[in-house]
C-alpha cells in the first residue's frame, strides 16, 4: 500500500511525508503485500500489532483504513478499480510548500500587457513552444523543480504548461518558467496518456504517471552524481576568478556553453547531462552569478558579478553573522538621517528639488560597504536564483525598526529603497533602473559592419570615419518645391517624417502618396564606431526626466531632423505608394531624394483644420494653469486640400487593413512631464549620502494606446512606408527584417466575431471586452521573409517593416543601407544574408524589448512617485476634487495563487489613472470576470525598480 500511494501522482508530498512516518506502513509492512486481498493483518508477529495513526486515520477514506485494519479490500462489480478510489472519502490535501511558494507572484515580475499598438508590439517576450514528453527545470522565486511536460492549454489569454514534477504534482506555469529543458525525454504518448486532471482518474493514468515518476528519479539520481563533481572542480581551477571582470567593478558574461567548456575541459563531446549540471551549479551560485531576466531559455546566460560587489556582500554577511559594533554603529547613523530627512521632506513639500551635503557625519569603510550593498540590492532582475541580498536586507530593516506593516509589504528591495532614498543615498526623484552601475550593458554578439565588398563603402573607412561624400548623389530624385508635411507634437526632439501628395492628372482614380523619412545613413556608414553604438542601444530613450537619443544631437546629425535647415535641399529616403480608391497599393518606388519644401505643423493644428475632435490627453489630477499653448496658424486652399486628400487616403489604407482583420486595443497608459527636464546632474545623488529638499514639478496625463484623428492618418501613412519597404525586398529577394504577428489568439467560440463587430473606423476594439471573450494578441517577431501581421491587417506575402524613424531605431538605419546596396548593386542586391539578420534579430528583439520595459518603468516611478505624494500633500484632505476617492479597475488577471494557503489576487487595470495593480485580499464569496469592472481605493504605494499599487474593494 505504502508504496503504491508513494507512487500516486495525485498525492501531495505532504501527505506522503506522513504516510512515510506512519509505523502502520513501515518498510517490512504494506511493501510487502503480494495482493490486496493480504491485510496488514495477515503479517506475522509484532508486526501484527502494529496500530493505524492517528495521523493517518484523518486522511485516508474509511475504505482505505478498514484495508489496514485487516479487511479485505472490496474491488468493484468489474473487478477494475482505479487506484484512485481508496481516497474517495479524502479531504483534498494542501498543495505543497514548494508549490505555494511557486505559485506566488514573482516579486520582480513585469507589469505589462499584450494590449499594446502595432508599433510597440516587441512588448511581451516571444513565445516558447515545449512538447509534452520534455523534461523541464522550472524556477520561479528561487523555487526550482523538474519534471516532464503533459500538454499547454491556452487559458485566461495565457498559454499555461501543465508539468509532472518529480514529487508527484501537476504544476501549472509559463514557458518563460523554463529554464532547462531536455527534448523527448519520454513518448509524447506517454505524456498523454496522464490525463488532463490533478488526479489521475483511471489505471492507465495512474500507471503513465508512475512510470514517468520512475524515469525521472533514475535521471535525478545520475544528475545529483554528476552535480556532485562540479563545484570541486570550479574550487581547483578558481573558476570565478577566471570569469569575472579585471577591473573588479565591471560584470562580465558567461554562458553555460562556455563554462562547461572550461570546468569539463571539452567542447564536441559534452552532452546534455553535461549542461544541466553546469547550469545548475552556475544558478546555486547566486553570490557570485546572476541568471539573465531576458530569454535564458534561449541564451542560457549569466552575468558574472564585480569582485567589488561580491566582497561588498560577505561584508554584509559577516557583519551581521558575527554580531559586529559596526553594524550597531551604522544602524544608529542610519535612523538619526532617516528621522531628520523625514521632517526635511514635510518642510520642503512645495519647495522646488535641491542637494546640500550631510554634514556632521562620518561615514566608515564599513558603513560605505553597507550603503553599496544596498544599492547593489536594487538591481533589476527576475529572482529564479537564492537571493544573496534577502536575508542581510530583512536583518538591517527590522533592526532599524523604522518600516511598519501598513507601510509596506515586506522587508525587500521596495522598502530599501525607501531607505536609501531616506538616508540621501538615492535622491527621491531618481529612477534607479537607469542609474549608472546598476544598469548593466550588454555587449553585442554580431558587427553592423557588412564583411562582403558593397558599393556604399566605396573604399576603405576606419571606425572613425564618416563617407567623404553622398553615395548616392547620383541616384537621387529632385521633388522640387512638392510640398513635405512634417507633422509631430510640439515637444517632438527628433522629426524623421514627413508625406507629400500627388495627384496624377492623366489617372484621377490613383493618387501618389510619397513619404520622406530623414537620411543618416548619408554621413554615417556602417563600419563607424558610432553605427556600433546606435546597435548596441537599438533605439533612443524617450524617459519622462531625460532623453537619451541614440544618434549624437551636434551639427553633424542634426541637419538630418527634417525641417532643421529653412531654405536648403534635404536629404532624404521617400517611400512612395500609389493607392485606388479601394486603399490597394497599385504600384510604389523607394528611391533616395532631395525634397526642398519641408513644412512643419503640429497634430492639433492638423486636427484643427480638418475639423476633427482635439485628440488630448486626460489629466485625472486636473491640468496644471502652466501648461504651454500654441496658437493655432492659418493655412492656405492649397495645404488644406492637401491635407483632406491625404485624410481620404489615409482612410482608404484603413479600410484595407480592416478588411484583412486589423485591429487595435484601446488600452490607457500614463504619460508623466516633469520639470526641469533633464534634471540637472547637481540634482542627483553620487557616492556619498546628501540632504535632499522639495520635488520637481510633475505633470499627470494620461493616453489611450491608440486615437483618431491626424496621429491616426499620420500613422497609416508610415505604416504604407513599412509595407513598401517589404515589397520592395520581397521583389528583389531580398532578406530583411520585417514585423511580424501570428493570428489573434480566441479561447471562446463566436468571440472574436463579436468583438470585430465593434471596431471603430480606426480598428479600435475596447481591450477589457476583450478580455471578457478570452482574446488576445501573441507576441511580435522578427522574420527575415515577408510574414503576416494580425495587429495591422498585414497579409502574408506582403509583410511590414520598420523603416520610417531611422534617428531613433537601429533597425531602420539597417535597411537604409540595405536599400542603398540595393540600388547601386542591383546584380548583386544583398548586403546582409539571411544567418547574420537572424543573428541580428535576436538580439535587436531582446534589447528593444528591454528598452521597451525601460521606458515603462519609468513612466511608473513617475505615476506612483506622483500619487504617493498627492497621498501625502497637507492639503489632500482639503481637496474638492480627489479622483482617487471614486476609483473603478478592470480585472485584466486573476485568480493568482499567493504564497498563503487558500489566498489569492487580481491583477486590475485603472484606466482613470493608466495604471495595474493588485488586490490581494478579494472577497472569498465573490467571483469576478476577466474585464469586469469593480470599485476599489489605494491600500498602499511601494516604490522601487518594480513600483507596486496594492488595492482594496471599496467598502
Amino acid at each position: 500500500m505504502k508504496r503504491a500511494v508513494l507512487q500516486c501522482s495525485d498525492v501531495s508530498s505532504g501527505f506522503r511525508n506522513t504516510l512515510r512516518r506512519c509505523a502502520s506502513t513501515s518498510s517490512h509492512g504494506a511493501s510487502r503485500f503480494k495482493s490486496r486481498n493480504q491485510t496488514p493483518h495477515d503479517r506475522k508477529g509484532s508486526e501484527r500489532e502494529v496500530p493505524i495513526a492517528s495521523e493517518l486515520k484523518a486522511l485516508l477514506s474509511p475504505e482505505a483504513c478498514g484495508w489496514l485494519e485487516g479487511k479485505p479490500y472490496k474491488a468493484d462489480k468489474k473487478g477494475k478499480r482505479p487506484l484512485t478510489a481508496v481516497f474517495d472519502g479524502l479531504t483534498p490535501s494542501p498543495p505543497s510548500i514548494e508549490k505555494m511558494s511557486f505559485d506566488a507572484m514573482d516579486p520582480m515580475s513585469e507589469v505589462t500587457s499584450d494590449f499594446v499598438g502595432a508599433d510597440d508590439d516587441a512588448l511581451a517576450e516571444e513565445s516558447v513552444h515545449i512538447p509534452a514528453g520534455d523534461l523541464v527545470e522550472i524556477r520561479r522565486s528561487a523555487v526550482p523543480m523538474r519534471g516532464v511536460v503533459l500538454y499547454s492549454i491556452l487559458y485566461k489569454r495565457k498559454w499555461t504548461i501543465q508539468t509532472l514534477t518529480s514529487h508527484g504534482e501537476i504544476w501549472q506555469h509559463d514557458e518563460h518558467d523554463v529554464t532547462f529543458r531536455i527534448p523527448g525525454f519520454v513518448h509524447k504518448t506517454l505524456a498523454e496518456k496522464c490525463g488532463m486532471f490533478e488526479d489521475a482518474r483511471s489505471e492507465t493514468e495512474m500507471a503513465a504517471r508512475v512510470d514517468i515518476l520512475k524515469r525521472l528519479r533514475t535521471f535525478e539520481k545520475r544528475f545529483e552524481y554528476d552535480c556532485h563533481l562540479i563545484p570541486e572542480l570550479a574550487r581547483s581551477m578558481s573558476f570565478y576568478e577566471r570569469v569575472a571582470h579585471p577591473d573588479g567593478k565591471s560584470w562580465s558574461q558567461v554562458t553555460t556553453r562556455q563554462a562547461a567548456e572550461m570546468l569539463l575541459g571539452k567542447k564536441a563531446t559534452l552532452t546534455t547531462d553535461d549542461l544541466f549540471a553546469v547550469q545548475s551549479y552556475l544558478i546555486d551560485q547566486g553570490d557570485l552569478f546572476v541568471s539573465e531576466a531576458r530569454r535564458f531559455l534561449q541564451t542560457q546566460l549569466f552575468w558574472v558579478r564585480p569582485r567589488q560587489e561580491v566582497e561588498d556582500v560577505r561584508s554584509v554577511h559577516r557583519l551581521i553573522l558575527h554580531k559586529s559594533p559596526a553594524l550597531d554603529a551604522f544602524i544608529s547613523k542610519a535612523r538619526n538621517v532617516v528621522q531628520d530627512s523625514r521632517q526635511r521632506a514635510v518642510d520642503s513639500f512645495n519647495e522646488p528639488p535641491s542637494r546640500q551635503p550631510l554634514d556632521g557625519l562620518h561615514w566608515t569603510a564599513e558603513d560605505k560597504a553597507i550603503m553599496r550593498f544596498l544599492v547593489a540590492s536594487m538591481q533589476n532582475r527576475r529572482i529564479i536564483q537564492t537571493d544573496p541580498y534577502a536575508i542581510p536586507l530583512a536583518h538591517i530593516l527590522k533592526k532599524l525598526g523604522l518600516y511598519t506593516s501598513q507601510e509596506i509589504d515586506a522587508y525587500d528591495v521596495r522598502t530599501t529603497h525607501a531607505l536609501l532614498v531616506e538616508l540621501g543615498v538615492v535622491a527621491p526623484w531618481e529612477e534607479l533602473n537607469t542609474r549608472e552601475g546598476i544598469r548593466r550593458t550588454y555587449p553585442l554578439a554580431i558587427d553592423p559592419a557588412p564583411s562582403k565588398s558593397t558599393p556604399i563603402i566605396p573604399s576603405p573607412l576606419g571606425p572613425d570615419d564618416f563617407y567623404s561624400h553622398d553615395i548616392v548623389e547620383s541616384i537621387r530624385h529632385d521633388f522640387g518645391d512638392l510640398p513635405v508635411y512634417v507633422v509631430d507634437d510640439w515637444n517632438a526632439e527628433e522629426l524623421d517624417d514627413g508625406f507629400s501628395v500627388e495627384r496624377i492628372p492623366s489617372d484621377p482614380e490613383h493618387t501618389w502618396l510619397h513619404v520622406h523619412i530623414a537620411d543618416p545613413t548619408t554621413l554615417l556608414p556602417p563600419t563607424h564606431k558610432l553605427a556600433r553604438h546606435a546597435m548596441e542601444m537599438t533605439t533612443a530613450y524617450y524617459f519622462p526626466d531625460r532623453s537619451v537619443p541614440m544618434l549624437p544631437r551636434d551639427a553633424r546629425f542634426h541637419r538630418f531632423s527634417l525641417g532643421n535647415t529653412p531654405g536648403q535641399a534635404e536629404t532624404v529616403l521617400t517611400f512612395s505608394l500609389k493607392t485606388n480608391a479601394s486603399g490597394e497599393i497599385v504600384d510604389y518606388k523607394v528611391r533616395p531624394s532631395v525634397v526642398r519644401n519641408v513644412r512643419i505643423i503640429r497634430y492639433d493644428e492638423v486636427d484643427s483644420l480638418l475639423g476633427e475632435p482635439p485628440q488630448s490627453a486626460m489629466y485625472p489630477f486636473g491640468k496644471p494653469p502652466s501648461t504651454t499653448t500654441h496658437p493655432h496658424r492659418t493655412y492656405d486652399a492649397a495645404t488644406t486640400e492637401d491635407f483632406r486628400e491625404m485624410k481620404k487616403i489615409a482612410r482608404s489604407l484603413i479600410q484595407y487593413r480592416l478588411n484583412n482583420g486589423a485591429l487595435v486595443f484601446a488600452f490607457s497608459s500614463p504619460e508623466m512631464t516633469v520639470d526641469p527636464r533633464p534634471i540637472p546632474s547637481e540634482l542627483l545623488s553620487t557616492d556619498e549620502p546628501h540632504a535632499f529638499r522639495g520635488f520637481p514639478s510633475v505633470m499627470y496625463a494620461v493616453r489611450q494606446t491608440f486615437t483618431g484623428g491626424s496621429r491616426a492618418m499620420i500613422a497609416e501613412c508610415m505604416m504604407g512606408a513599412g509595407r513598401v519597404a517589404s515589397l520592395f525586398f520581397r521583389d528583389r529577394g531580398i532578406p530583411a527584417l520585417r514585423r511580424t504577428v501570428g493570428a489573434v489568439r480566441v479561447e471562446r467560440k463566436g468571440g472574436l466575431e463579436a468583438l470585430m463587430a465593434t471596431r471603430t473606423e480606426h480598428g479600435t476594439i475596447n481591450a477589457f471586452e476583450a478580455m471578457r471573450n478570452r482574446i488576445s494578441a501573441p507576441p511580435g517577431g522578427y522574420s527575415t521573409t515577408p510574414g503576416g501581421h494580425s495587429l495591422l491587417g498585414v497579409r502574408e506575402g506582403e509583410g511590414y517593416m520598420k523603416v520610417t524613424s531611422p534617428l531613433r531605431r537601429f533597425g531602420d538605419m539597417l535597411a537604409h543601407w540595405q536599400i542603398k546596396h540595393a540600388l547601386l548593386a542591383e546584380g548583386n542586391p544583398v548586403l546582409f544574408d539571411e544567418a547574420w539578420l537572424a543573428q541580428v534579430a535576436e538580439d535587436m528583439g531582446s534589447r528593444e524589448l528591454e528598452a521597451k520595459r525601460t521606458e515603462g518603468r519609468q513612466q511608473q516611478f513617475w505615476a506612483h512617485s506622483y500619487i504617493l505624494r498627492w497621498l501625502r500633500d497637507p492639503v489632500h484632505k482639503e481637496r474638492a476634487h480627489d479622483p482617487l476617492r471614486s476609483l473603478k479597475a478592470r480585472v485584466t488577471e486573476g485568480p493568482v495563487p499567493t504564497s498563503r494557503y487558500l489566498e489569492s489576487m487580481y491583477k486590475v487595470h485603472i484606466p482613470e489613472l493608466g495604471l495595474q495593480g493588485r488586490i490581494m485580499q478579494f472577497p472569498r464569496n465573490r467571483t469576478v470576470e476577466l474585464g469586469e469592472e469593480v470599485e476599489v481605493e489605494i491600500d498602499r504605494i511601494q516604490l522601487g525598480t518594480h513600483p507596486l499599487l496594492d488595492l482594496k474593494i471599496r467598502s
